[in-house]
């Protein structure tokens, strides 16, 4: 059923009975109500966009309360940080995406000795009982990254073969246009819009948790509609237990909001927070010979389409792809997908390193290569999210965000070391003239800053929109926030979805693991009585 709170009896709304209140009705908070669905749960998704809400911008009040306050570093990366990598939309910020996936590799989720000592408490193994499901809400066929065998099949080409002793190996990414499959809430809003346990309350906006005297159990969520830019009357509700879905900022904001909830977050909590670095344009390299289109084919962007078998049915690498068209969306899996090269975990080891992808964008004759850098940033306690009085949001009057978000050298060298390892793997495939294109001397705080980052300078540094680590899972409550199933350590009746609990961040895009972490936390539930 959906609602919308500037309309709704809040008085109905607190008479019915919730068994899980889910806040947020982005990527995480749809994919878990759409896993509720026929469940014996009641379910209620507080959405602060509207039912109308189905391509950006959202309306300038509902954004306005995402403006707050960055840091020194993100000043200079990228002053307008808040409002231009987030939504405040039905959909969230999958209103503003591709969709691009893979899943984490194992060595993403363990500690890594003399680079971090982070890790998750979960195995890739309890993430692979929901990654093929997952995968599923991008289209993106058969779940299977890593066969580079079938990948040569489906682009008709070859990958740079293995030479021994090679520090990197080949990988795939995969992409997804459909703005009805990438916007969740096209995608899945029938579904939930016709389930009968399901409620979605549009213009909701959660103001404050309410919790017991001893701050480790909720009572309740208050809540207020925007009416013509304005505050509505705020109203109450309860449930039985609550979900955090609002995005790696709004979650910690909020929950800053509500005061300190158990013992722990007033220490950890906002701490830890973490971006992708990217470099469009960090290195080239030339060939002499060219590089064969059957190789380039592996590395370049192609639509793909599979038949339900996983058979190819045509593959494009076009620079512009054509319409989807009926036989595409018959077929059911229509997606664009590519190859990139990733460190071995014998060279991560050895170098003391993050992970990093390295996309490959080569001329049209094959004769040079530049090279797209996005790696893995080390959790570090002095990257944070805080509320900052001094500033208020223009809608509810509450403190908005600070967000300080800052690099390590550890940052540093997994790039300067990544690409060290890009010009030992292409001078072993007849690579010449490689050179760093990009300044990475200096310090942390040091590197190309583009003055006008909406034009996305190449050269320099700019930040992944992955708002990463501030709630972090863990196995112990003094080393994080939640636990393996994502519940507060210190509170028994709150749950939080979304990336902020990645303990670490690997260099993947995060929404096809913030999925299958949903979808995981929508079956505890159901089964926790």
């Amino acid at each position: 059923m959906y609602c919308d709170a500037s309309e709704f009896d809040s008085n109905q709304l607190a008479n019915n009975f919730y068994d899980i209140c889910i806040i947020g009705g982005g990527a995480a908070g749809i994919a878990m109500a759409t896993q509720l669905i026929g469940s014996k749960k009641q379910v209620l998704v507080l959405s602060s966009g509207l039912e109308t809400d189905f391509n950006p911008p959202p309306s300038p009040d509902r954004e306005s309360i995402y403006k707050g306050i960055v840091g020194n570093f993100m000043r200079k990366v990228d002053p307008e940080f808040l409002t231009r990598s987030r939504l405040r939309m039905y959909g969230g910020t999958t209103n503003h995406f591709n969709f691009w996936a893979r899943p984490l590799d194992e060595a993403d989720l363990q500690p890594r000795p003399g680079y971090r000592d982070a890790y998750w408490p979960i195995s890739r193994k309890e993430l692979d009982a929901y990654y093929p499901t997952a995968n599923e809400f991008g289209n993106y066929g058969p779940f299977n990254y890593d066969d580079i065998g079938f990948w040569e099949k489906v682009f008709r080409a070859s990958a740079f073969p293995e030479k021994p002793g090679d520090q990197l190996k080949n990988a795939v990414f995969h992409a997804q246009e459909d703005r009805y499959i990438t916007h969740f809430q096209l995608q899945r809003g029938q579904q939930l819009k016709d389930a009968p346990n399901v409620t979605v309350l549009f213009n909701a906006n959660v103001l404050r948790i309410n919790t017991s005297a001893d701050r480790r159990h909720v009572t309740s969520v208050d809540y207020a509609a925007i009416i013509n830019g304005r505050p509505g009357i705020p109203s109450n509700l309860q449930a039985n237990r609550y979900v955090l879905a609002l995005g790696g900022i709004e979650s910690v904001r909020l929950l800053q909001l509500s005061g300190d909830l158990g013992n722990n977050n007033r220490k950890l909590l906002g701490r830890g927070f973490m971006l992708h670095p990217v470099i469009g344009e960090a290195a080239k390299v030339d060939f002499n010979p060219p590089i064969t289109q059957f190789i380039r084919n592996f590395y370049a962007y192609q639509r793909v389409t599979l038949d339900q078998t996983g058979d190819l049915l045509k593959s494009s690498n076009q620079p512009t792809p054509p319409p989807y068209d009926a036989d595409d969306l018959e077929a059911q899996q229509t997606f664009q997908a590519w190859g990139i090269l990733a460190p071995t975990v014998a060279a991560m080891d050895n170098q003391k390193t993050g992970n990093f992808r390295a996309m490959l964008n080569f001329s049209p004759l094959g004769d040079s290569c530049s090279i797209n850098m996005n790696w893995e940033q080390i959790p570090n306690e002095n990257s944070t999210i805080q509320i900052d009085p001094s500033q208020t949001d223009p809608v509810f009057g509450q403190p908005v965000v600070n967000v300080n978000w800052n690099l390590l050298e550890a940052d540093k060298q997994t790039i300067i070391k990544g690409l060290s390892m890009c010009e030992e793997f292409f001078k072993q495939r007849g690579g010449q003239n490689f050179r760093i294109t990009t300044d990475l001397s200096g310090g942390p705080e040091q590197w190309v800053f583009d003055p006008s980052p909406r034009n996305r300078n190449p050269l320099a540094l700019n930040p992944g929109d992955h708002h990463m680590g501030a709630m972090r899972m863990s196995d112990a409550a003094e080393n994080g926030i939640v636990n393996a199933d994502l519940k507060f350590h210190s509170v028994d009746n709150l749950y939080a979805a979304g990336c902020s609990v990645f303990p670490t961040s690997g260099y993947a895009n995060p929404t096809l693991t913030i999925v299958a972490l949903a979808l995981r936390l929508a079956d505890h539930l159901k089964n926790t009585p």
